[in-house]
């Protein structure tokens, strides 16, 4: 996982939920090379404006893990000055329950400073919210990391397997080294390659019946590798699996089934489709930034969806109709 702080009771609520059950992946180095190239690949869709007094990879990775960041002005709670922050982002829990069974207060816990009672939201509190249901989004990147380093321990092995072409048994210990030495030699790339013949006939038991003495001096099993390398397929498969996380998280792509033959409307279509979920993350932060921008007048902060001109028709049209242009600013 990331060198920053991970929320465990959401990665544990992601992993304990998994259909089959069990923990094949999560341990592998695989794992954790496509999971965090993934967040950063979910990170990339988003364009922040934070103060400067924020950490903001520490505010991204809260918001997408949690789902929702508090926004809290320390300076209420200090009675030191060294106490006194400013406005500060904060992972948060929410209380309450207002006449619609929304949360209405909101209260974290800092090593820092005390925070004596809890905040009325959007009142005495700000709220960064991603999603309509309080969750992270993080389990997207788990899900997608979880079949990748599957399938790429599947390419590992099938690149493995189709390095094994033959099996050969000998009839004695000189004949193995012979046919040992005569695949080092090929292999080497030498252009010709002498042995001794007799070495291969040579038995390590004399034969208990003269009609064994014509028998072949070794045997050999083609595994048929050709017919068995499916490494272009999981490739494939990766690509596919690669081009559906994109699809999830906003990013414009093309079916790779379909790319020799695809005109534009299914290119606009598949477009219109990436942008689905990630315009809904859009809308609610917007909204949660607005109110949090009420309570606290001078807070320098928005967000705006990268653009891809992926040079294909309506690939980059349906991505500004997602809100990639504009700000916080222009929400209702």
């Amino acid at each position: 996982m990331p060198t920053i702080p991970a929320y465990y009771e959401e990665l544990n609520n992601m992993r304990g939920h998994r259909i089959p059950a069990g923990d094949t992946c999560y341990t592998s180095e695989t794992y954790y090379y496509f999971w965090r190239g993934l967040y950063s690949r979910l990170k990339s869709r988003f364009k922040w404006v934070v103060p400067d007094t924020w950490d903001q990879e520490i505010f991204e990775f809260s918001l997408y893990s949690l789902g929702f960041v508090g926004v809290f002005d320390t300076n209420k709670y200090a009675t030191d000055p060294s106490k006194k922050f400013g406005v500060i982002p904060a992972p948060a829990t929410l209380s309450g329950i207002g006449v619609q069974m929304q949360p209405t207060k909101i209260r974290t816990a800092n090593p820092y400073f005390t925070m004596p009672y809890s905040e009325d939201i959007y009142e005495g509190a700000g709220l960064i919210k991603l999603t309509g249901d309080y969750k992270g989004i993080l389990d997207i990147v788990d899900f997608y990391a979880e079949r990748l380093a599957i399938i790429w321990s599947s390419i590992d092995q099938s690149a493995i397997n189709s390095r094994f072409a033959y099996i050969i048994s000998a009839n004695s210990t000189a004949a193995a080294a012979t046919l040992k030495a005569i695949f080092d030699a090929r292999n080497s790339g030498k252009p010709l390659i002498v042995f001794d013949k007799e070495k291969l006939k040579k038995k390590d038991a004399p034969s208990k019946t003269a009609a064994l003495e014509d028998e072949e001096p070794f045997e050999v099993l083609n595994l048929e590798v050709g017919r068995n390398y499916i490494t272009d397929k999981l490739l494939a498969d990766h690509r596919r699996i690669m081009s559906c996380f994109d699809a999830e998280i906003g990013i414009p792509n093309n079916p790779v089934e379909k790319a020799e033959r695809l005109i534009s409307n299914e290119i606009e279509s598949n477009s219109a489709e990436t942008v689905a979920r990630s315009e809904e993350w859009k809308e609610v932060l917007d909204r949660s930034i607005k109110k949090t921008k009420e309570v606290f007048p001078d807070l320098e902060l928005s967000v705006e969806f990268r653009s891809y001109d992926t040079g294909q028709t309506g690939a980059k049209e349906a991505g500004y109709q997602a809100g990639m242009k504009g700000g916080s600013e222009d929400a209702e």
